[in-house]
């Protein structure tokens, strides 16, 4: 009887064992599953942030590339600007040529001596056909636009001096005048021409660096008039 109920007893406890067994590990799965759902959504949180790195990423790339392309669109534009000036300079100012040879110097000189330097100069410039037409450019070697131009040859046989950060503010910089336009002083036309006047026998004309290249042209050549700078020599 003894051994019967020692077997009982220990029936009971291996039950109860197996009972513990199954309450731990029915217990543990809320846990488990809790585990795996906190790595899971980690996981996925993590996908996240990178996701919406990579998509910064492509935003930044886009705006650069917007950008560029602006730019690019900016400087055709610009391009087709320049390209327009130079075939309406071709078309419409041809007849607008003002010829001038070594007699004018000669009968300048006596009374416009630097002037008449600086006209030599010019001439010879037109005659080697060196020089060429460039948007925003300050040399000889690359080329000049308008003011860039008049801006160099004032800094080169004239008193007065121009900083070349000035360039595109001669109208502020150079003293106003009004009709008593000399030679050597500047003419100031529409769309940015800055052209040194010049009169011989009574017929003014005007020599400068347009988008034909350097040229001497009539004072009525096209563009409208807007001023005049004084240059002292």
């Amino acid at each position: 009887m003894e051994n019967q109920n020692e077997k009982i007893l220990s029936k009971f406890q291996a039950e109860e064992k197996k009972s513990k067994k199954r309450m731990l590990l029915y217990s543990s799965i809320p846990i488990i599953l809790t585990i795996v759902l906190i790595v899971i959504s980690y996981l996925s949180v993590d996908n996240a942030n990178k996701q919406v790195q990579n998509l910064e990423t492509q935003k930044q790339n886009l705006e650069v590339t917007i950008n560029e392309l602006n730019n690019l669109m900016r400087l055709k534009t610009d391009s087709l600007a320049e390209m327009r000036k130079v075939m309406e300079m071709a078309i419409n100012y041809k007849d607008k040529r003002y010829s001038f040879n070594f007699s004018i110097d000669k009968e300048l000189f006596s009374v416009y001596p630097k002037q008449t330097q600086l006209l030599t100069a010019m001439r010879e410039m037109i005659d080697d056909e060196k020089l060429k037409w460039l948007l925003g450019g300050n040399s000889p070697e690359k080329g000049f636009d308008s003011p860039s131009f008049a801006t160099y040859m004032i800094n080169k046989f004239a008193v007065t001096k121009i900083d070349n950060s000035n360039r595109y503010k001669l109208r502020e910089v150079l003293p106003k005048i009004d009709s008593s336009v000399e030679v050597g002083d500047l003419v100031f036309y529409e769309h940015g021409y800055a052209m040194f006047y010049f009169r011989y026998r009574g017929k003014p004309f005007v020599v400068g660096m347009t988008p034909i290249g350097l040229t001497s042209l009539t004072l009525d050549f096209g563009p409208k008039i807007i001023g005049y700078g004084k240059v002292s020599y």
